[in-house]
């Protein structure tokens, strides 16, 4: 999906460039309620989602696509009520997953594939991606990179951000989180995933899945090498179970 991401990005200077401008004043630090940003965010996201679905092909399997919308539902936290989460499956021959601002959640159907449909390892992944939206990573990956290039141009000065949008677009989607975003978004999806009554060796099992699939020096799937090792993510979640069912009142260092 890497080319399709990085062409779509030359379609959202003119249908994005408006959004961005109602946000700015946010990030500016001088104004801005959290129910300012949320909405912000969800208008945002609302323009790169209908570029991303006009640009791409859904996938033609309607329990597939039932399948991972009723996931999404049971996942979605009920303490989170002004993010409205949905989740789309789209075809591509590649494993990959795009969390978007607002709650936008898109999953190719390769990986749902590669999870074998399994509702437990399917839960994780989609947990995974909901967490970097309750955490701004997806919001402060789109919009952060472009805030620091124009700086305080985009009022009145939109070819900036129109440029940037052209060259980059979502190509900076597909760049990896930051290591400790990336952890943290695993420990928040496995909360989500047992909160929402799936067995946690659903993401247990599939990351082992993916470590035997970067030991393969011809695995070429980017969703997978955009993450830490699956071996470090797997060691990181044990650390956290094991944490979790600790009892109360012991000692719970390096809490995310």
């Amino acid at each position: 999906m890497s080319g399709l991401f990085y062409n779509l990005g030359r379609r959202l200077g003119r249908a994005t460039i408006p959004a961005i401008r109602k946000t700015r004043w946010i990030y500016d630090g001088l104004a801005g309620s959290d129910a300012d940003a949320l909405r912000a965010e969800a208008n945002l996201g609302a323009v790169l989602a209908k570029e991303l679905r006009a640009a791409t092909q859904p996938a033609n399997d309607p329990a597939l696509t039932s399948l991972v919308a009723e996931l999404g539902q049971r996942l979605a936290p009920p303490d989170d009520a002004q993010r409205d989460f949905r989740c789309d499956v789209l075809h591509d021959d590649l494993p990959n997953a795009v969390a978007l601002p607002g709650g936008y959640i898109f999953i190719n159907d390769s990986l749902v594939e590669f999870c074998d449909r399994h509702p437990d390892e399917l839960a994780f992944v989609i947990g995974h991606e909901m967490a970097h939206v309750i955490k701004r990573h997806a919001w402060d990956r789109v919009l952060n990179d472009a805030m620091l290039r124009v700086a305080t141009t985009v009022s009145g000065r939109a070819g900036m951000l129109g440029a940037w949008l052209r060259k980059s677009g979502f190509g900076l989607l597909q760049s990896a989180h930051s290591r400790d975003r990336e952890l943290a978004a695993d420990t928040l999806g496995m909360d989500l995933t047992i909160a929402a009554g799936f067995s946690p060796s659903g993401a247990i099992a599939l990351l082992r899945r993916m470590a035997e699939l970067e030991a393969d020096a011809n695995g070429n799937a980017q969703y997978f090498s955009s993450h830490p090792p699956a071996r470090e993510r797997i060691s990181h979640l044990e650390n956290f179970l094991k944490k979790r069912s600790s009892p109360p009142g012991t000692n719970n260092p390096d809490d995310e």
